[in-house]
Formats: structure tokens, sequence, C-alpha cells
């Protein structure tokens, strides 16, 4: 039989078990009962089958029968794309934070997280077919989506389908969720101030030097005194040990992104220096990867766990029916991290 049969054993039999006409638990008919009503042979009957499984939609129970799974991983199946992957120049440690929760089983999200990595939009991507499958069947809960120039022109997410939320920036069809660069900002210039008098801020971003002189400057740190560094992490291993060649060296360092911590380590190393003995420093992460935690580094950064069930709140309420909201997510120190799942963050009107 041509698989086209299959597929329609598949569609009739999976809307009756969604649309709630085949309840949870409920036995469906016999193999000969479903090859009488669809006139097909039994191996097409048992490929259809086998579909209606991998979906997580039947339970096949011995020589009992087969049976309505007692739940849908459409109710607690959620995905987690995104473009880059590891080793890449995109990949960033948030991306390495979430993955590693999701393969521990760590995410804090009651039922599967599965992640779709390096998903690129390709035909021959096995991810991106996986995405597209589920979206076609409606396979999931929701999407969670880590936001970038590729994800933003995916075709299966240039339509509305399922929920979806977009980690960082907007996307079609999709909730934003926010990570509150500016809040760590601010705090982490309050905390500087405590433990210098000179202080140097390196980020690979123009646009949070621009925030963190404005708030240096507002608590009264001398602009004489202030050095703001565009670096990336090439070169900053270098230009970290000319900063502290120099006869007023800083008292304390802020650095905006956690790839910078390892360069800027290794060049207060060439320079018989210390963090937290000869310098504060204070570097943004993404929690639980504190990168240089052993090393003195003190750290303010983004919760992975707060995020993913942030965005799980997300795509409740757009199952619910709910008006489409920002969601932010604070900066946080590590006196800060809750030991349960965090509480309801801020939210304000899209």
């Amino acid at each position: 039989m041509p698989p086209r049969k299959a597929d329609q054993i598949v569609q009739v039999l999976r809307n009756e078990i969604l649309s709630g006409q085949r309840l949870p638990g409920a036995k469906l008919p016999t193999y000969d009962a479903i090859v009488e009503l669809f006139g097909v042979t039994r191996p097409t009957v048992a490929r259809g089958l086998r579909a209606l499984r991998s979906e997580g939609l039947v339970t096949a129970d011995g020589t009992r029968g087969v049976f309505v799974a007692s739940s849908f991983p459409h109710h607690s199946r959620y995905l987690w794309v995104t473009s880059e992957q590891p080793g890449t120049p995109g990949w960033s440690s948030a991306s390495a934070a979430i993955l590693e929760l999701i393969a521990r089983g760590e995410t804090g999200i009651p039922g599967e997280v599965v992640a779709l990595v390096g998903v690129d939009g390709r035909a021959n991507n096995p991810a991106y077919q996986m995405l597209c499958e589920t979206i076609e069947h409606g396979s999931a809960a929701g999407l969670i989506v880590t936001s970038s120039a590729t994800t933003n022109l995916l075709p299966i997410l240039q339509k509305p389908g399922l929920p979806r939320v977009a980690i960082g920036e907007p996307l079609p069809h999709a909730h934003l969720l926010s990570l509150d660069v500016a809040s760590l900002i601010t705090r982490a210039a309050a905390r500087l101030v405590a433990h210098g008098r000179r202080v140097a801020v390196l980020s690979p971003h123009a646009s949070h030097l621009a925030l963190a002189r404005a708030q240096f400057l507002e608590r009264g740190v001398d602009k004489r005194h202030l050095s703001l560094l565009h670096v990336a992490p090439v070169g900053c291993e270098a230009l970290t040990r000319l900063l502290f060649e120099r006869p007023e060296r800083p008292d304390a360092v802020f650095v905006t992104d956690d790839s910078l911590v390892a360069p800027l380590l290794a060049g207060l190393k060439r320079g018989r220096l210390r963090a937290r003995r000869d310098v504060f420093v204070l570097a943004h992460c993404t929690w639980p990867r504190p990168t240089g935690a052993a090393d003195g580094v003190e750290h303010v950064g983004f919760d992975a766990r707060e995020v993913l069930t942030e965005a799980k709140r997300s795509l409740d309420a757009q199952r619910a029916g709910e008006a489409a909201v920002e969601h932010v997510v604070p900066a946080r120190f590590a006196h800060e991290l809750p030991s349960a799942p965090p509480a309801p963050v801020l939210s304000r009107a899209a």
C-alpha cells in the first residue's frame, strides 16, 4: 500500500484522539477493524500505529491491544530551538547552560524538553525536519526559540501555529522573553563603586559600554578614572595585560560578557595578578555556569532555569488565550538564586 494510506489512518486517529473523541486509556479498534474501516492491509495499519506511537499518542499493551496514551506530549513536551551549535562563533554560554540543563533534566519544567540545535532551515537538516513535523502535527505544548537572524527567517515559523516564546529578540507570532540587561549593568555599577575608585569596563557590546558609562558617572566615578574598553575575546588577554601595566591600574573591573572572562584571567596571570586578591572582578554570567568562580571572580547574571520556567509560563498563557505581554527576567547575584522554582517575574504590556 502507498504510504499515503498509512498517513490517512494517522490523520484520522490523531484528530479523534486530540479532539477528545477517543479518551485517554481508551482501546483502539482491532487491526482487523481498522483494515475494514480504511480498506487497507495489516502492514499498512501497523505503519500507521507505529507513527502514532512515535508521537506519544498511543501505547501498545502486548496481546491486549493498542490504547490511547494516558497523557500526551502535546501537553507536556516543549522544544528549545536554536540555530547555533557548540563550537560555532555564535554559540553562547547561555545556550550552553540551557543545553546542559536539558541534558541533565534540570530545566524546572514538568514534562519533556527537547533540544533542537543547529536548526538552519535546510530540508535535509534533521533538527529542522523535526521542528517542521512537530509544528505540522501539533505534537508539542510550545516552542522556546533563542532568537537569531536565522531563526527569524525559518520558513516554518513565518505563520501562526504552536505557541512560541522568543528569547532575546522579537520573532514572528511569538511572545517576547527579555533579559533585563539594563538592570544587570545598574546593579553591577552599584557593586563596583564600593570596591574601587578606578574602574575598568570590558565589553564586546558598544551599547553596554554606553549604559555602564552613564551608571558609573551617575555614582560619582571620576571620568578620568573610568576606562571603557570595547574588546572581543581575541585580543582581550593582551589588552588586560597592558591595562594593568599602567601606574594607575584599575581597582575594580566589570566584564559585561562572560566570553571575556577566560582571556581576562589569562591577562591578569601574565601580570602576576589575581582576581579578588589584587583586583575586584565582577562578571556577567549565565547561572548555573559562572565562569571563573574558582579564580576569584564574582558574578551577576541571568539564571537559565528561570528563563526556561518563565518561558513555560508564557506558553501556558498563550494556550489559555491571554493577551501578549513581554516577560522580563531580572539579573541576579549568587545569593539571590532561588533554591525552588523562581517566582513569577516582571511582565509588561507588549
